[in-house]
């Protein structure tokens, strides 16, 4: 999941100006290969997101930043298995092996990523009660992580999303990033496309809303 090809970058032409941002998605240790809650040729992404970067003067990254025991763990909730759905106050919630904790060499950025004009790093996930899989606004869609307010005050109008893993937190990502609540001009297009260059084949029900 989440793995592009170099000649699908290839054809997508870009030519990103002062108005565009690159956002890159949760390329940390814990979903590597041999991570606790590894992405299949994750590692794979990285020299295309480190090619892809340098074509742009805006970029920004984002951290899962997990509490321990967070409520998304499944070693928070007795008898529970990672990969099962509870209901939390917010809604279905699906339950994971522990990842990303904050401080712990999982959650930091995978050392293959070479990105010094970065500018940002957005950190979402870190409230114990509440998981976050968009860079915009975690999952009861009330906490925002501040990326918004950043994207309107850079004047930025559109953006283009790329990580791991596009069935969660890219797809959620690209999702946020077009609604009216989001950066309010975001082209759909050139976001979607960049998405679709780094889809796998496990997509979760989030990508039909993208199309």
């Amino acid at each position: 999941m989440g793995v592009a090809t170099r000649g699908a970058w290839a054809g997508l032409a870009l030519k990103p100006g002062t108005r565009d941002a690159l956002i890159v998605v949760d390329v940390q240790n814990c979903f590597m290969p041999g991570g606790s809650l590894a992405v299949s040729k994750g590692d794979e992404i990285v020299p295309l997101i480190n090619r892809i970067a340098k074509g742009f003067q805006n970029v920004v990254l984002t951290q899962d930043w997990h509490t321990p025991g967070h409520v998304s763990f499944a070693s928070a909730h007795p008898g529970k298995k990672p990969f099962e759905t509870i209901k939390l106050d917010y809604g279905n919630q699906v339950l994971w092996p522990d990842h990303c904790v904050q401080g712990t060499d999982g959650a930091a950025i995978d050392k293959g990523i070479d990105i010094p004009h970065a500018e940002l790093i957005i950190r979402k996930g870190y409230h114990p009660q509440v998981d976050s899989y968009s860079a915009f606004i975690e999952a009861d869609q009330h906490t925002q992580t501040g990326l918004d307010g950043y994207l309107k005050g850079r004047s930025i109008r559109t953006v283009y999303v790329v990580g791991l893993a596009t069935d969660f937190c890219v797809a959620w990502t690209a999702i946020d990033a077009r609604k009216p609540t989001s950066t309010p001009t975001s082209s759909r297009t050139p976001a979607g496309a960049l998405i679709r260059m780094v889809r796998s084949p496990l997509l979760g029900s989030p990508w039909p809303r993208l199309a």
